[in-house]
């Protein structure tokens, strides 16, 4: 069972808890909303993370709240992009335990 993690704030100590949650051998994804998307630019929150995408965490980040704070073109790579329809058939999928963090 993979464990979705659901993020919407800027947190970074959530980032801790998800890598920690990986080491001990969760399959783990983070779906970034509303602020929690600032975690994913580049030269900002982004660097942190690199560390838990290295260790296998997969990150989901809302287009659209991406869009409306205007940065889409400073995320770190390899960040999935999805919309609504995408985040519901994420959330309601069976083989989630669901997160809000």
């Amino acid at each position: 069972m993979k464990t979705l993690i659901f993020l919407n704030r800027l947190d970074f100590d959530s980032l801790l808890i998800i890598e920690k949650l990986r080491e001990k051998g969760e399959e783990v994804e983070v779906i970034l909303i509303q602020d929690a998307v600032y975690l994913a630019l580049e030269n900002e929150g982004g660097t942190n993370l690199k560390r838990p995408m290295e260790k296998g965490v997969n990150f989901y980040v809302l287009e659209r709240d991406v869009e409306m704070r205007g940065i889409k073109t400073h995320l770190v790579p390899k960040l999935e992009l999805i919309d609504y329809d995408r985040l519901v058939d994420l959330l309601f999928s069976d083989n989630h335990r669901v997160i809000n963090l």
